[in-house]
Order: structure tokens, then sequence, then C-alpha cells
């Protein structure tokens, strides 16, 4: 055990006796070396998956953009449009219908309001975004 506790502590001459101190650091240290290599080990771990998250992440996003800008919508027929126009029309009525009464709550203030307002306002931008989508999208030749 001497040598041992000597070859760990950096001790340059033979003790007579180990004190408690160092004789616990030792003690603690060879108890604790498998926890720290698998606190080690799962770090690293989690390390590795976030960079591969990162990277199918930001593929993912380049991806979709390169697909957003190289898409040509074609022209629609009469009867397409007529759909696209009754779909847009009866999706705008819902969402002014929701904001109606979620604006209506608001100004009563009623105390539970503001998720019923916010999710009408994120309503109006779901709606909105495929409609500004169809409208720049058609642009012609490249930026």
């Amino acid at each position: 055990m001497a040598v041992t506790t000597q070859q760990a502590l950096g001790v340059s001459r033979r003790p007579l006796r180990v004190g408690r101190i160092r004789y616990g650091l030792w003690w603690l240290d060879q108890n604790t070396t498998g926890a720290r290599s698998l606190m080690g080990t799962v770090a690293a771990g989690a390390a590795t998956t976030g960079r591969e998250l990162r990277w199918a992440v930001e593929l993912s996003v380049r991806s979709a953009l390169v697909r957003a800008d190289r898409a040509r919508p074609g022209p629609w027929s009469e009867r397409t449009l007529l759909f696209a126009a009754a779909a847009v029309a009866v999706c705008a009525l819902a969402v002014a219908i929701l904001l109606g009464f979620g604006m209506a709550r608001w100004a009563m203030t009623a105390p539970d309001s503001l998720p019923f307002a916010a999710a009408g306002a994120l309503a109006v931008g779901l709606v909105l975004l495929p409609l500004a989508y169809l409208v720049f999208a058609s642009r012609r030749g490249g930026r």
C-alpha cells in the first residue's frame, strides 16, 4: 500500500505512515475512477450525438431552402383557382371568427384569453405563409 500511495500522491520518499487526508483522497480517487470514466464516455457520446443532429438539421434546412428557391408554380386552371380561392376564403373566415372571439374575450379581460388570442395570431401567420410563398415564388431569374 505504501508504494501505491507514493506513486499516486507523488511522494518522493517513503513515509512512515500515510496521513488520513492523503489516504482518503487516494481512496476516493480509486473508488470514483469508474464513475468518472463513465461520465466522460457519456459526455463524449452526447457531444457526438449533438454534432450529428446539428449536421442533419443544417443539411435539412439547406436542402429545404434550395427546393423552395427552385420551385416554380405552374399556371392553374380556372377550376383549381376557384377551389384555392374558396379554401382561402373558408380559412380566412375561420381565422376571423377565432380572432373575433379571442379579441372579445381579451377586451373583457378574461384571465385565460391571452393564449386564445395568441393562437389566433399564430393561425393568421400560418394562413398567410403559403399565400406569401405563392406570390413571391413566381419570380423569374436569379437573385
